[in-house]
């Protein structure tokens, strides 16, 4: 059998950590309880965490994901598997990302059009004490890119100490494929329930925001809200998509996918658009989004 992941070795997210002692700079002093995490080739500055902190790089992770992959699914599934890793500022965090093209699922609208949803996989790690190593089960819009979590599984068992284990994967996948087929069908209501108000849409992007800055700046009078032009992008989506529920969805996950209507701002990086999905993930799990699929429906 043919291993798809022949490129592991180019690929950044394969990058290593090193660690030293923190030392004051006045009189050599160390601190006994924390240590420095640097880049280990180009020994560039990560994070100083606790000196219990275990790093757990991405090999460890990654490695067993892809060898457990090819035992999970079939051969024909694997051989176009397509990779995209980023990686954060000062590589405190990264996120790998893999793609299933055959595995899909496809989507009609209302207005006589249709997309197609693929499998999708992110494994997210970070490097500084901020969180766990979660794998996340997703969805993608392979006719926009638009792209949608749509579950979150612990298979690590345990946070960056010494005792991390990576464990699970195999039942992940059986979750993550039930989740996806689930998801799937649930798309396609949200295809098949039209609009009749639009005024209900601008209600709902305000209550999700937060209007008037929608969590994401605090100069909102010389900008556009996240609100309005989340608004705005259903516009667009329906003219596609049909004025249905499933393109004030899509309104959303295009803000967690693209920058284009939703520029990255200040410090942030690629990074932002996986942190976006994960705040689209929660207001699509949110009561205030149930209620407002169950008043259209009615």
């Amino acid at each position: 059998m043919t291993i798809p992941f022949s490129n592991n070795n180019e690929r950044e997210a394969f990058f290593l950590i090193s660690s030293q002692p923190v030392v004051g700079s006045l009189d050599g002093t160390s601190a006994t309880d924390k240590k420095m995490l640097t880049h280990a080739d180009n020994n560039k500055y990560i994070a100083v965490v606790n000196d219990g902190y275990r790093v757990v790089e991405n090999h460890e992770i990654l490695i067993p994901l892809q060898n457990q992959m090819v035992k999970y699914f079939d051969q024909s599934v694997l051989e176009d598997v397509q990779i995209k890793d980023v990686i954060g500022s000062n590589y405190r965090s990264s996120y790998s990302e893999y793609i299933f093209p055959r595995i899909n699922r496809e989507i009609g609208y209302s207005n006589g059009g249709k997309t197609t949803f693929g499998l999708r996989y992110i494994m997210k790690n970070t490097f500084d004490g901020s969180g766990s190593v979660v794998l996340y089960g997703g969805a993608i819009d392979f006719f926009c890119t638009n792209g949608t979590i749509v579950g979150e599984y612990d298979v690590t068992r345990r946070r960056h100490t010494r005792n991390f284990s990576v464990d699970g994967f195999m039942q992940a996948f059986d979750k993550s494929m039930e989740r996806f087929n689930w998801t799937m069908d649930l798309y396609q209501k949200y295809a098949d329930t039209k609009i009749k108000k639009f005024d209900e849409i601008e209600k709902l992007f305000e209550t999700l925001t937060g209007k008037p800055d929608g969590g994401e700046n605090n100069r909102e009078s010389k900008r556009q809200s996240l609100s309005d032009k989340l608004v705005s992008q259903y516009a667009s989506e329906a003219v596609e998509r049909g004025a249905n529920v499933f393109s004030v969805m899509s309104a959303m996950t295009h803000y967690a996918s693209h920058t284009d209507g939703f520029a990255l701002r200040g410090k942030s990086d690629e990074t932002t658009l996986y942190k976006r999905q994960d705040r689209v993930t929660s207001w699509l799990n949110s009561k205030v989004w149930n209620d407002f699929v169950e008043s259209v429906a009615a």
